[in-house]
């Protein structure tokens, strides 16, 4: 019985060993170089925006009719949707348990990965 005992434990001790060396290695899916060409750009797109407009108008955005958006029967079909109350506790509930859901899987992965 002992050299049983033994026998399972030996191989528990190597399971456990090689449970704790693989270790999940975080890598970010978006790499430094890329956060910065990402920030590059929006950086130019703003400054170009800010700056190339000047007080000349509009442009192209004058002659654009919105009426057309607000004015038609799909806008109106969807106005005259009603929703119950019961309904809207649910939407409610369920974006509720998403904002709680989000630190809660944070804080599951924050522990999951080591660096």
């Amino acid at each position: 019985m002992k050299e049983y005992t033994e026998q399972h434990l030996d191989k528990l001790a190597k399971v456990e060993a090689s449970a704790t060396s693989s270790i999940t290695v975080y890598k970010p899916l978006i790499s430094k170089s890329g956060w910065l060409i990402i920030s590059i750009l929006v950086i130019g797109g703003l400054t170009y925006g800010i700056f190339s407009s000047g007080l000349e108008g509009l442009g192209w955005f004058d002659n654009v009719y919105y009426s057309i958006i607000s004015n038609n029967k799909v806008t109106e079909a969807i106005s005259r949707i009603t929703f119950s109350k019961t309904l809207m506790y649910a939407i409610g509930l369920c974006g509720l348990m998403f904002l709680i859901q989000i630190p809660m899987m944070k804080h599951y992965f924050n522990r999951k990965f080591e660096y």
